[in-house]
């Protein structure tokens, strides 16, 4: 099927985001014809849009980037993140199933976990979500796999990449002076979404179906992150050395519960020798690009 060929045409649901704007700007370099749809120009909880993007498109791949992400609030805005997160997938698996049958990828996250296990969590352990936004997102994979749809869900975890996120928050916290407290009970792996981007088109290309995690190597706390970030930063002149200080969760209670050990296992990539680069590797290239971007 024409999912299977690298050189198909994607569709790129939630094409404003991290991952959508990474897979549309490396697209070329990898023999893809992307076409972007952004939230604003298709809500993929509408099943006439939906059906008339795939009928205007005729993709052999659908990435679906498209979520509700701010965690917090999902806890006030329940309906919200159903809608985007749950009944969305939902939405495009049936289309998918029935309109040239193209190859669902479904992108989902380590929140369907609740990290009480201190070790790699592989693809099959049992979800348990702490949150209302890892419950969504749960029901979203459970919808895919209920389609009949061809799909991969690939979850991922601590995005960074264009566009707001956590390295240009503590830069921009760190530019302004400011002494920082971030937790360091908390675990997991940084991810870049230009590597993973170009993982989920290495897992593609190479016949991967079902769920697979997919992140950068290496594990840290966002305390170590952090550290990493301003160290990094400093050295490029992106921002000021300051204080960092790790405090446990319970000194910066949030609405939503976090997963406290949330690292993705990565076995099942491996071993089809899909491998995104270590998170300190990843931090480094992603911050030369942001010197870039400034004219350094």
């Amino acid at each position: 099927m024409s999912g299977s060929d690298p050189g198909a045409r994607w569709l790129v649901t939630g094409a404003g985001g991290q991952l959508g704007r990474s897979l549309l700007a490396i697209a070329g370099d990898e023999g893809i014809e992307a076409v972007g749809r952004t939230r604003r120009e298709l809500d993929v909880s509408d099943a006439a849009a939906v059906r008339a993007a795939l009928d205007r498109v005729q993709p052999g791949v659908v990435l679906n980037a498209a979520a509700y992400t701010k965690v917090d609030l999902c806890e006030q805005e329940t309906e919200a993140a159903q809608l985007a997160n749950a009944h969305g997938p939902a939405v495009l698996a049936e289309a998918c199933r029935g309109r040239g049958r193209p190859l669902l990828v479904h992108v989902s996250t380590e929140y369907v976990f609740s990290g009480e296990t201190w070790r790699p969590i592989p693809e099959d352990a049992e979800a348990a979500p702490l949150s209302a936004y890892g419950r969504s997102k749960l029901a979203g994979e459970e919808a895919v796999r209920k389609s009949g749809a061809e799909h991969l869900i690939a979850r991922t975890q601590w995005l960074f990449g264009p566009g707001p996120n956590f390295v240009r928050t503590i830069l921009g916290a760190a530019g302004r002076g400011q002494a920082l407290r971030v937790v360091e009970d908390q675990v997991g792996r940084p991810t870049c979404s230009p590597a993973l981007a170009r993982g989920i088109v290495a897992a593609v290309r190479g016949g991967l179906r079902g769920t697979l995690h997919l992140a950068c190597e290496g594990v840290c706390s966002w305390y170590d992150f952090a550290r990493e970030i301003i160290r990094e930063g400093a050295a490029r002149g992106l921002t000021q050395t300051v204080e960092i200080a790790p405090i446990s969760t319970e000194e910066m209670p949030r609405p939503a519960a976090r997963p406290a050990y949330a690292v993705l296992g990565l076995e099942r990539a491996r071993a089809a020798g899909v491998r995104l680069p270590h998170w300190r590797d990843a931090l480094a290239a992603y911050l030369d690009e942001e010197l870039r971007a400034k004219g350094g």
